[in-house]
């Protein structure tokens, strides 16, 4: 079993170091690092094409070895899917990310995209988060995903689906399948002066929330202390529309 394990917090994060280290627990895996260099949270499903992709061996303040992207996660999938890493991978492991990735946050977040590049590669995927931005315990959340891979590769993920994984704070109180939740963005726009009088922005403002009330979501689960497992399809075509696009008498011209 080859697992490629990547994230979008960078390689030195913690939370990819917790999660080799509960990977290197399971019988026969054999797991190789790619990551990105820098912390490249929230850049989505971004890929590098109009300059250079770096990518390099370095060693991991625990001593561990892994290999270092210039570019986003996407593209560190890519890179090592493409010929970087030699050995064929069986599967491909995203996180342990510190903060959740539930909702509509999957259009944002570089640990979602980067088990999407997987997908995309015709390879089954997981993205892991931990909800909690401040306290990187990851122990439970590594422990989980140790036990949880080995599954996947047992069963044949359907085509272009990966697995969204998010794991609360504390001892999990069960395991549940959801669908995805409705989140509450409070973004703010911050405009601030540099030295020489020119205006410049920041995207500020408080966390996001959700609705914690909806049964059954990614959201209700890990509000109520459980891990929540979504799986996530790349075909976002509203099927159910389509029809009524249908009755719009569209003109041709």
């Amino acid at each position: 079993m080859h697992i490629l394990v990547t994230n979008d917090d960078g390689i030195r994060a913690p939370g990819i170091a917790a999660l080799y280290r509960a990977l290197r627990a399971i019988p026969n895996a054999e797991i190789t690092i790619v990551a990105p260099e820098q912390n490249q949270s929230a850049v989505g499903h971004r890929k590098t094409l109009r300059d250079p992709l770096r990518i390099g061996p370095v060693t991991l303040p625990d001593g561990t070895m892994g290999h270092a992207c210039s570019g986003s996660p996407a593209d560190a999938v890519a890179v090592a899917l493409m010929g970087y890493i030699k050995t064929p991978v069986d599967i491909v492991v995203s996180g342990i990310n510190q903060g959740p990735n539930m909702g509509q946050d999957v259009t944002y977040s570089g640990t979602v995209t980067a088990a999407m590049e997987a997908s995309i590669f015709g390879l089954p995927a997981v993205a892991i988060s931990l909800d909690s931005h401040s306290e990187p315990a990851f122990s439970h959340a590594a422990a989980f995903a140790a036990h949880f891979v080995p599954r996947v590769l047992e069963h044949e993920l359907p085509e272009l689906t990966l697995l969204n994984v998010n794991v609360p704070m504390g001892p999990p109180e069960g395991v549940v399948i959801t669908r995805q939740g409705r989140r509450r963005y409070h973004d703010e726009l911050i405009e601030r002066e540099d030295p020489n009088g020119r205006p410049y922005y920041w995207i500020g403002g408080e966390k996001p929330t959700g609705d914690i009330e909806e049964v059954g979501t990614d959201v209700w689960a890990v509000a109520n202390g459980k891990i929540s497992i979504t799986p996530i399809e790349l075909d976002m075509t509203h099927h159910g529309m389509m029809k009524a696009l249908e009755d719009w008498e569209l003109p041709l011209a």
